[in-house]
């Protein structure tokens, strides 16, 4: 969704403004969920989530961009990148016992909502005319990264590329190049080539 309509609003009023999307909000509604949001301010670099530690908080991006990648015979691959307005939200099997497998890492200084799971239940039991929101806004989510792993498992790496051009044309000029290269499995010097040859396509 584009941001520019929010860039006057503060942090706590752009999470009240992105819950107004699934339902109108009263006033009172708007100043509990800014009263009740937890900001986090982290520095670009920073770690978010670890792979072997306990998953116990979503987040809510408000400004910034994080990388989440799996570590594998120590080289690091990319699996998705969450900008502003996205929701960061890990699912973990339940043969992990609630532990991470992979990690998120701060690509830009970065502000986010941080909902730890006891809190947030808490808060719908206070206030259970968010529950239907809650759940609309979970609902989304899974269907989101199912489809996007679908997709992704199914494409080349050409085609990743081609999808995220179209999808998220903003992380092609934000990002450094040999993350967009381990987003779509290819070293470097593959993505210079594929790109090359999207421009002669594209040229005729």
């Amino acid at each position: 969704m584009p941001l520019k309509p929010l860039i006057l609003l503060s942090m706590p009023q752009r999470l009240s403004a992105y819950f107004s999307r699934y339902r109108k909000l009263s006033d009172h509604e708007k100043t509990v969920i800014e009263q009740h949001a937890v900001i986090k301010s982290l520095p670009k670099g920073a770690s978010l989530l670890r792979e072997g530690e306990s998953v116990r908080m979503n987040f809510f991006v408000l400004k910034g961009c994080i990388r989440q990648y799996y570590l594998a015979d120590g080289q690091e691959n990319t699996s998705n990148f969450f900008t502003e307005d996205d929701w960061i939200m890990p699912f973990v099997h339940h043969s992990r016992n609630g532990l991470s497998a992979y990690y998120l890492e701060c690509l830009e200084e970065t502000q986010l909502v941080v909902a730890d799971n006891e809190r947030g239940n808490a808060m719908l039991r206070e206030f259970p005319e968010f529950q239907q929101i809650a759940q609309e806004v979970l609902e989304q989510e899974i269907m989101r990264q199912q489809h996007a792993l679908a997709k992704y498992i199914n494409e080349s790496a050409e085609q990743r590329y081609l999808s995220m051009q179209e999808s998220r044309p903003d992380l092609i000029n934000r990002l450094p190049q040999y993350l967009i290269a381990s987003y779509i499995g290819v070293k470097p010097e593959s993505l210079s080539r594929i790109r090359r040859r999207i421009v002669r396509d594209v040229r005729g």
